[in-house]
């Protein structure tokens, strides 16, 4: 019941308390720009627009299932990561990636009109908490679609795959080859305890935790035709 009510009323909280004290560096303004400049806006398919945000780990399959989402809806994919990367080369900090996503999704919207999928985690709260107020602002629908996997099968994919900038070029005292895998694991096992519980049961295992917020739909991307599944509850009117 506590984690419904905070639910309800963070969003209040940080657009009456938090935004009006929020500033930018000039070079994290610079960053805004630049990133907006190279998003390339598409029209929209649904009636009204809707901001889609993710929810899931570091090679859940997070990405993949936005980049569908997206052409589904012709939405503009919004990267946490690539606006990380560009702050880094500027020497700035990660703080503002967030306030530089809500306001590139708030003038996709207004100027635009066009549908919005955030790729980023939204597990946490006070993250989750601003896109909330910010899909409030605009009137807009706001659906969380969350990803998930074996953890085998999550880190297989670390391992094998390829790192973008986001991973490479992070700080870590490893210095042998594949770098970029080894902090990707560190995500991953830095965030485990937010997405999972451990349970006992036969032997331990990790479970899924109960989010205290409504999902639009749930997918698991270890599974055989999960892609197919995604389109078929994407066709379902009431997720959106």
């Amino acid at each position: 019941m506590l984690a419904r009510v905070k639910e309800a009323v963070l969003p209040w909280l940080i657009a009456k308390l938090y935004w009006p004290r929020e500033t930018m560096t000039k070079k994290e303004e610079d960053v805004q720009k630049q990133y907006l400049d190279q998003l390339k806006f598409k029209a929209r398919t649904t009636g009204k627009p809707i901001i889609v945000a993710m929810v899931g780990l570091v090679g859940s399959g997070k990405s993949a299932v936005a980049k569908q989402v997206a052409e589904h809806l012709r939405a503009t994919v919004i990267s946490g990561d690539k606006i990380r990367v560009m702050l880094r080369a500027q020497g700035e900090q990660f703080e503002k990636a967030r306030k530089i996503a809500e306001n590139a999704t708030i003038e996709i919207i207004k100027k635009h009109g066009g549908n919005i999928v955030l790729d980023s985690d939204f597990i946490d709260d006070a993250k989750r908490a601003s896109i909330r107020a910010v899909a409030k602002e605009l009137g807009t629908k706001l659906v969380f679609i969350r990803t998930y996997c074996d953890h085998d099968i999550a880190m297989g994919r670390i391992i094998a795959g390829e790192s973008d900038d986001f991973f490479s070029n992070a700080s870590s005292q490893w210095t042998g080859e594949d770098k970029g895998q080894v902090v990707k694991l560190r995500e991953f096992h830095r965030r485990t305890l937010l997405h999972y519980k451990w349970s006992k049961t036969g032997g331990g295992k990790w479970t899924l935790r109960h989010l205290p917020f409504k999902i639009g739909t749930t997918i698991d991307t270890g599974k055989e035709g999960w892609s197919e599944a995604l389109k078929n509850d994407l066709d379902l009117e009431e997720i959106f």
